[in-house]
């Protein structure tokens, strides 16, 4: 009983660990949402504009809609973006 326990809180777990900010959004009804998009060094050209086109097509997905994307630097380094979305007005 006590491993079954422990499997289940695991696998729930990795549940809330898989979903996406999208998912995670919209699972709380909210209506408005801001993320960090983390970029290191290496990956600031190619891997930064493909984790925002992917967060974006995620939010679309979800009926969001994208507001704003700000970039965030540190001692003049790009360290990432700050992306706004909100829920599309029918």
């Amino acid at each position: 009983m006590k491993y079954l326990l422990m499997m289940i809180l695991g696998l729930s777990c990795l549940n809330a660990m898989a979903a996406t900010e999208a998912e995670k959004a919209a699972k709380k009804s909210l209506k408005a949402v801001t993320i960090f998009i983390d970029v290191s060094i290496m990956s600031r050209k190619k891997a930064a504009a493909k984790q925002m086109t992917q967060s974006h097509n995620e939010f679309a997905a979800l009926g969001y809609e994208l507001v704003d994307v700000n970039p965030y630097t540190e001692n003049g380094d790009l360290e990432g973006f700050f992306v706004s979305y909100k829920i599309q007005q029918h």
